[in-house]
């Protein structure tokens, strides 16, 4: 599969993000993200986007942390997030409905990562993963975590490392 655009927004209703993604071939797959599940998630973005960086330069593997900050901020500044999300979709290969993800796993396949994203049963979505996808991907998550008011800030750390910050501030407790 080979992704032409992907979307987060978050949906208050659900109290969930909503994770669109269309390929080249103009077919559209729909997911709901959890806050339990971004948690999970972000870990392995931040992995991923190490182990790209390494294969890549592993001269420069020593210094992978501050190196991966300065791609993201390259990367970045080259991404359009002003183009609207294509709307001339012909195929759901999962169906219209959004499915709620609640597995993730990487392969390794022809030197390159593979993120696959399942729901506990049934067909979830495998693609590959490369820097300029992670960190484009990991901006807009991190702002539609942001948007979403879970108490939860996904940013680098001073250290360089991308890691989830939690909120001090007291949750509200419901029954």
């Amino acid at each position: 599969m080979t992704i032409h655009q992907f979307n987060l927004q978050f949906h208050p209703e659900e109290d969930r993000l909503i994770f669109r993604l269309n390929t080249v071939n103009r077919e559209e797959f729909r997911f709901f993200l959890t806050r339990r599940f971004v948690k999970i998630l972000w870990p392995v973005l931040l992995q991923l986007l190490e182990k790209d960086y390494v294969a890549r330069e592993p001269a420069k593997s020593h210094a992978v942390k501050e190196l991966v900050e300065f791609e993201r901020e390259k990367v970045l500044s080259q991404a359009d997030f002003r183009q609207s999300y294509a709307g001339d979709i012909q195929k759901y290969p999962l169906g219209k409905e959004n499915i709620l993800l609640t597995q993730i796993k990487v392969k390794q396949q022809g030197g390159g990562n593979i993120l696959c994203l399942f729901p506990s049963q049934g067909q979830g979505v495998e693609f590959p993963v490369n820097n300029v996808f992670l960190h484009t991907f990991c901006k807009l998550l991190a702002d539609a975590v942001s948007k979403a008011g879970w108490d939860m800030v996904l940013r680098f750390a001073e250290s360089g490392k991308m890691q989830p910050i939690h909120s001090s501030a007291p949750g509200r407790v419901l029954h």
